[in-house]
C-alpha cells in the first residue's frame, strides 16, 4: 500500500470513528439546513402589525381598511384616533405600519379633486419596509381602480356622473429611520454584532477547555474559589470585548459615516451587558466539555445561525413558534434590538429595558449553571487529590 493510500485511509477512518469530527462534518450541516428551511418556511413577510387612522369614516375608507386587513401582508392590530397617536405606536414598536386615511377622502374622489392616502412605515427592517411599500401600493391601487368603484356603482351611489369625475386615490408613503433604503445602514450593525459575538464566544469557550487538555484544570478548581476563577477568566475577555465593540462601532459610525441618532453611551451599556451574557455562556460551555474541539463545536453551533435567528433581518413574528423560541434564547437577538432602538431610531434606555433585563438574566443563569458544574468537578478533583488546599 502506498504512503498516500495509507494516510488517506487513516484520515477516512478518523472521519467516521471520531464522534466529534463526524458530527461536525455530517450532522451540523443537516441541522443548519433544516433550521434555515423552517426559518423561511413562510416564504415572505406576512401579518405586519398595522395601526389604522380613519378620519373619513366613509364607505370608501372602510373599503380601504377591509382591503388592508384582508391582504396577507398586513394585520390591523390597532385603531388610532389621530395621526399623532398612530405615529407614537410606530415609534414604540407596537405597529410597523400606520395607514392614515384623511377626512374628506371619498368626497374628494367623487368630485375629482386630489385624494391621497398616507402609509407610514418603520424602515429599520428593510424586509418589512420593502414588503409594506409594495403591498400597500398594490392594495390602494386595487381599491382605487376596481373594487370600490364597482361597489359604489352597483349601489347607485356614483352612477355615470361618478365615472367621469372619478380620479382615483394617490398612494403616498413615508419611511422612517432608513428613508433611502440603505443596505449599509441596515446590514452592517447586525453583521458587526455577529462577528464580535463569535470572537468573544470562542475565546471564552476555549479558556477552561484548554486547561483541561493541559491537565491543570483539576488543580485550578481544587485550590481556587469559583468567584476568583470566574473573575480571572472573564475579566480579560470582557475588557477585550468592550474595546473591540467601541473600536468597531466607532469605525462604522465615524469612519464610514453611517447616520445614527441615539446616545453612544446608551449603546455601550447595552454592549457591556451583551458581552457579559456572551462571555458567561461561553464560560459555561467550557465547563461542560472536555476539550477545545468540543467547546468550539458547541460555540460555533450557537454563534453561526445567531444573526439569521435574531430577528434583525427576518422578523421573529414571521418565524414558526419553535424557531422563534430559539431566536429569543440568543443574546444577539437582544443586542441587535438594542442597537436598532438606540442607533437607528434614536430612542433612550427606556426603549431597551427589556433587552437589558434579558441579557442580565442570561448572564446570571449561565454563571449559576457554571457554579453547579464547578462544585461537582471540584468534589471530584478533591477526591482524586485530597491534599489540595481549597481557598
Amino acid at each position: 500500500m502506498s504512503r498516500f493510500s495509507r494516510l488517506f485511509l487513516t484520515e477516512w477512518k478518523r472521519l467516521f470513528y471520531d464522534k466529534t469530527i463526524r458530527n461536525i462534518v455530517f450532522l451540523v450541516p443537516i441541522l443548519y439546513m433544516t433550521l434555515f428551511g423552517f426559518l423561511y418556511i413562510e416564504k415572505k413577510v406576512t401579518e405586519i402589525s398595522t395601526v389604522l387612522v380613519d378620519a373619513d369614516q366613509s364607505e370608501l375608507s372602510r373599503e380601504l381598511s377591509r382591503a388592508f386587513d384582508a391582504d396577507e401582508t398586513f394585520a390591523v392590530t390597532a385603531i388610532a384616533a389621530t395621526e399623532a397617536e398612530a405615529m407614537k405606536l410606530v415609534e414604540e414598536g407596537e405597529a410597523r405600519v400606520a395607514l392614515i386615511i384623511p377626512a374628506g377622502l371619498e368626497k374628494n374622489v367623487k368630485t375629482g379633486r386630489e385624494a391621497e392616502v398616507l402609509t407610514v412605515i418603520d424602515g429599520s427592517n428593510m424586509l418589512i419596509s420593502n414588503a409594506a411599500v409594495r403591498a400597500a401600493n398594490s392594495v390602494i391601487k386595487t381599491v382605487s381602480a376596481g373594487a370600490t368603484l364597482k361597489k359604489l356603482e352597483a349601489s347607485g351611489i356614483w352612477g355615470e356622473e361618478g365615472k367621469t369625475l372619478y380620479t382615483g386615490i394617490d398612494f403616498r408613503y413615508r419611511v422612517l429611520y432608513n428613508p433611502t433604503f440603505s443596505y449599509l445602514t441596515f446590514m452592517v450593525f447586525g453583521l458587526a454584532g455577529t462577528v464580535l459575538q463569535q470572537v468573544l464566544f470562542l475565546g471564552v469557550a476555549l479558556s477552561v477547555s484548554q486547561e483541561k487538555e493541559q491537565g491543570t484544570w483539576a488543580r485550578t478548581i481544587s485550590s481556587n474559589s469559583f468567584f476568583l476563577i470566574t473573575a480571572c477568566k472573564l475579566l480579560p475577555y470582557l475588557l477585550a470585548g468592550t474595546f473591540n465593540m467601541f473600536l468597531g462601532f466607532a469605525l462604522l459610525l465615524k469612519g464610514f459615516g453611517i447616520p445614527y441618532y441615539g446616545s453612544v453611551a446608551d449603546l455601550m451599556l447595552v454592549a457591556t451587558l451583551f458581552n457579559l451574557a456572551v462571555a458567561t455562556i461561553g464560560y459555561m460551555i467550557s465547563y461542560l466539555f472536555r476539550d477545545q474541539l468540543q467547546s468550539t463545536q458547541i460555540a460555533m453551533l450557537i454563534a453561526v445561525p445567531s444573526f439569521m435567528l435574531s430577528g434583525y433581518t427576518w422578523p421573529l413574528e414571521s418565524m414558526p413558534a419553535a424557531v422563534e423560541a430559539i431566536g429569543k434564547s440568543l443574546p444577539l437577538t437582544y443586542f441587535l434590538d438594542g442597537v436598532r432602538e438606540i442607533l437607528t431610531k434614536g430612542h433612550g434606555l427606556s426603549a431597551v429595558k427589556q433587552d437589558l433585563l434579558v441579557l442580565a438574566f442570561m448572564s446570571a443563569l449561565s454563571l449559576f449553571v457554571a457554579y453547579l458544574i464547578y462544585q461537582f468537578q471540584k468534589r471530584k478533583a478533591l477526591k482524586l487529590n485530597p491534599e489540595s488546599d481549597a481557598v
